[in-house]
């Protein structure tokens, strides 16, 4: 039998329990998925999961305290990924161009790539309103996912390699006892953050 496939929750559905293995994900993702009030204290975030939160955010109210987060990821979960409005713009004005070269009239299209480019960068500047982020003033390693009927803490960062790659370590955990006191380690981390 291979530690992936002993998890508890592969056997017998969601129940209390402690899990190793490279799956962490399907704990995890379970949770980022099903619940509308979102607590995540992950050290490290990566564009994968960035890119995950900001799929699954609607209708959701997300708060995240990352210590070292990736740029990227930074940049999309606070809203400031501009990289698709600059690829855009610049992709329009080559096209400008080559028509200009070749002797097309342009000013329709310049116009509409223009209004499209501001809207783009409207919309990336604008943010994610369901998603709050705070980066601490001290180094916060603790891993914990929290909704409002499941929790887990343990090992796994919140990258694509904490989740799918690395052997790590997950308690889960659906005791809503539990969850309370989850809840309440998060908010003294966001308070003091």
């Amino acid at each position: 039998m291979t530690i992936e496939s002993m998890s508890l929750l592969n056997v017998f559905g969601p129940k209390d329990g402690s899990y190793s293995g490279k799956d962490s994900y399907r704990h995890v993702e379970r949770i980022l998925k099903a619940e509308r009030n979102l607590m995540i204290v992950s050290p490290y975030i990566d564009v994968h999961y960035a890119r995950y939160l900001l799929r699954h955010s609607r209708g959701k109210r997300i708060r995240i305290i990352s210590s070292s987060m990736q740029p990227a990821a930074y940049r999309k979960l606070k809203g400031r990924d501009v990289g698709p409005a600059v690829t855009f713009t610049v992709m329009a004005a080559a096209f400008d161009l080559a028509f200009f070269l070749l002797g097309m009239p342009v000013v329709a299209f310049a116009l509409v790539s223009s209004a499209i480019a501001a809207v783009f960068l409207a919309l990336s500047l604008r943010g994610n309103r369901s998603i709050s982020l705070k980066v601490p003033r001290d180094f916060v390693h603790a891993k914990m996912y929290i909704g409002d009927s499941a929790a887990a803490e343990g090992s796994a960062n919140l990258t694509y390699a904490g989740m799918h790659k690395n052997v790590e370590h997950m308690d889960v955990t659906y005791d809503r006892k539990r969850i309370a006191d989850l809840k309440r380690q998060f908010q003294a981390l966001w308070d003091s953050a």
